[in-house]
């Protein structure tokens, strides 16, 4: 969940909500306000400031104060002109809507990249390489979305499950080996089965790595890793769900990109020596189609 929604839904104390309401109002204003400033703005006292902090789970106001301002940065800063949610009408012509949801995925990408921690990402990529089985966690349309990195990592000799079913997830989670890693699709960070998940993980030395959107979720305080996805729909009223699915399947190939990076020669020369001999019967009069044994090259 965003901070801006903690704020919005937690239970405060009559000085407190004045407080929440005007850095709700105010924003990034606040930047440069010290708890003095705050609290004689709305007729409260510095020490208000602290218990809002502790009520949210931050060490102290400052903690709260910057990672509230990063968060609205991210959010006034991309997705200005179209909205994730509701990208198009019902009176846009069918070009209209094909341009707004081109517009829409290129941000949703772009809001991806900019969120990745590159110390994290090479370190995800490295945990994926050395496990001996890799357990995707994703739950109804993430449990499709991820078939496609099972599929391209299967093409290179990594064993991958995808986990899907509700009742099979913690069970999977107690019978994983200790050199398998989990990989776990969550866009609102609180599906409450995880929770329960990431604790055996956890106890049983299995690392995880987790794909969340931007909030302070459970999921991201209890994975190993975390990246982020991009975070602009909200979770049901919405058309579609255009943007989580890009960002997903953007941080996917990127991770199978990476551990395919690592054995680029190996990898490359088996995957196409494989391929050639399995779609012999495969061909295309399209001359860009058209495939050559380029990897003699390799020998």
């Amino acid at each position: 969940m965003l901070i801006r929604e903690r704020l919005e839904t937690t239970k405060f104390s009559n000085s407190e909500k004045t407080i929440v309401d005007f850095i709700l109002e105010q924003k990034e204003k606040i930047k440069p306000m010290t708890t003095k400033e705050i609290a004689n703005a709305t007729f409260t006292s510095p020490s208000t400031l602290i218990r809002i902090a502790k009520k949210m789970r931050f060490e102290g106001w400052s903690e709260l104060k910057e990672a509230f301002l990063k968060e609205e940065e991210y959010l006034s800063s991309h997705f200005c002109d179209i909205d994730a949610n509701l990208p198009f009408t019902a009176e846009d012509p069918c070009y209209t809507i094909a341009s707004k949801l081109l517009t829409l995925k290129k941000e949703a990408l772009d809001d991806t990249f900019q969120l990745i921690n590159h110390v994290d990402l090479h370190y995800a990529i490295r945990i994926l390489d050395r496990a001996s089985l890799i357990s995707v966690f994703g739950v109804s349309n993430n449990g499709l979305i991820v078939q496609e990195f099972k599929h391209n990592m299967r093409r290179i000799g990594k064993l991958v499950e995808v986990v899907n079913l509700q009742g099979e997830l913690l069970y999977n989670a107690h019978t994983m080996p200790a050199s398998a890693c989990a990989l776990i699709v969550s866009y609102s960070g609180e599906t409450p089965i995880y929770h329960k998940i990431l604790a055996v993980l956890k106890e049983n030395g299995i690392p995880s790595i987790a794909l969340t959107n931007i909030g302070d979720s459970t999921v991201s305080k209890q994975a190993d890793i975390v990246l982020r996805l991009s975070s602009r729909e909200k979770l049901y009223s919405k058309i579609g769900t255009f943007c989580t699915d890009a960002s997903i399947e953007y941080l996917l190939d990127v991770l199978f990109a990476g551990v395919f990076a690592l054995h680029y020669d190996e990898y490359l020369r088996e995957k196409i020596e494989r391929s050639s001999q399995i779609e012999q019967g495969r061909f295309s009069t399209t001359e860009p189609l058209k495939e050559s044994r380029f990897f003699d090259d390799f020998d």
